[in-house]
Formats: C-alpha cells, structure tokens, sequence
C-alpha cells in the first residue's frame, strides 16, 4: 500500500471520527476510505475527460485535477454529496451508513480544500492503476 495514499486517507478516516476499534477494524476502515477517494477521483477523471485530452503535459493535467478538487470541495454542492453518498452506500454496511456517512463526507470535503499538490500527483497516480 503507497504509504502517502494510507496516510492521506488516515487523515479522513481520523477527521470523521471513526475509532480505529471500530467492528471494520483499522485497516479495513482505511482501504475502505482509499477506495472511496479513489472512486471520486476517477469520476472527476470522467468528468473531465474532454479537458484532459487537449491538455499535452502531465504537470498540467495534475494541476487540473487538483483545481476540480479543491473547487468542488469548497462549492460543497448538492450534486457532489449526491455521488459521494451513492460511493458511500456501495462501499458501507448500512449501520456504518448511518453512524459514519455524514461526518465522512465533510472529512472528505475538508480534506479536499487543502490537498497539496504531491498529494494530488498520487491521487491521480493511483487511480490510474
């Protein structure tokens, strides 16, 4: 496991509060939130896929990204939760569902704002795999 991308998705799984104890244990709580990040990160891929094409550096392509990112965490729209939530109901129990949904899409939003740019690189690396 890239340990930039564990510690990226610790950092989500400690800001939406779930314990490492909890019944999903430690390890699967974080390959459960890496799935989710990377999940989101192919979507906007898609989403962006016209852009992208024109674009001849993979600097800027990156830097794209990171742009779609930190801009759809700070709109915060209905949309975005929208999907995300539709992520979170695929990859949750139902009870974590209710326990944990919330609180990890804000975690999700927030950590979204304040990426920085090697952390966006691996992001995308790793979705690309």
């Amino acid at each position: 496991m890239n340990p930039e991308l564990k510690t990226i998705a610790d950092r989500v799984r400690k800001q939406a509060n779930i314990p490492e104890d909890e019944q999903f244990g430690s390890v699967i709580a974080i390959l459960m939130v890496i799935s989710i990040i990377l999940t989101i990160i192919r979507v906007i891929q898609e989403c962006n896929k016209t852009k992208v094409s024109e674009l001849s550096s993979s600097e800027m392509k990156f830097a794209l990204y990171g742009e779609e990112m930190k801009t759809l965490s700070l709109r915060r729209g209905w949309f975005s939760k929208l999907r995300i939530k539709k992520m979170l109901r695929k990859q949750m129990s139902k009870e974590q569902y209710e326990k944990y949904s919330l609180s990890l899409i804000n975690a999700l939003f927030d950590n979204g704002e304040n990426l920085k740019d090697d952390e966006v690189i691996t992001l995308v690396e790793a979705a690309n795999v």
